[in-house]
C-alpha cells in the first residue's frame, strides 16, 4: 500500500511539474497586449452558485415560458374576437 501511495504522490508531482512548465511556455509566448488584457484573477460571474443558481435559472426560464404562453393566448383571443 505504501508503494502505491508513493506512486500516486510521484505521479501528482510529475503532473504539477509539467503543468508549471506548460504555464511558463504559454506565458513566454504571450504578446504584450494579451498579457495586459488577460485578467490577473478569475472570479465567479454570478453572486450565487451551485444548486441555487440552477434552480434560479430554471425558475426564471419557466416563468418566461409561462408568460409567453399567457401572452399568446390573450393576443389570439383579441385577433379572433369580433368586438376588438
Amino acid at each position: 500500500m505504501a508503494a502505491r501511495s508513493n506512486s500516486v504522490a510521484s505521479q501528482s508531482a510529475n503532473i504539477q511539474q509539467r503543468a508549471s512548465q506548460i504555464a511558463g511556455q504559454v506565458a513566454a509566448e504571450q504578446g504584450w497586449l494579451e498579457s495586459k488584457l488577460k485578467p490577473k484573477k478569475i472570479t465567479a460571474r454570478y453572486p450565487i452558485k451551485g444548486k441555487t443558481l440552477l434552480f434560479a435559472t430554471c425558475g426564471f426560464g419557466s416563468l418566461g415560458d409561462a408568460l409567453f404562453g399567457y401572452n399568446s393566448g390573450v393576443f389570439r383571443c383579441l385577433h379572433v374576437d369580433e368586438q376588438y
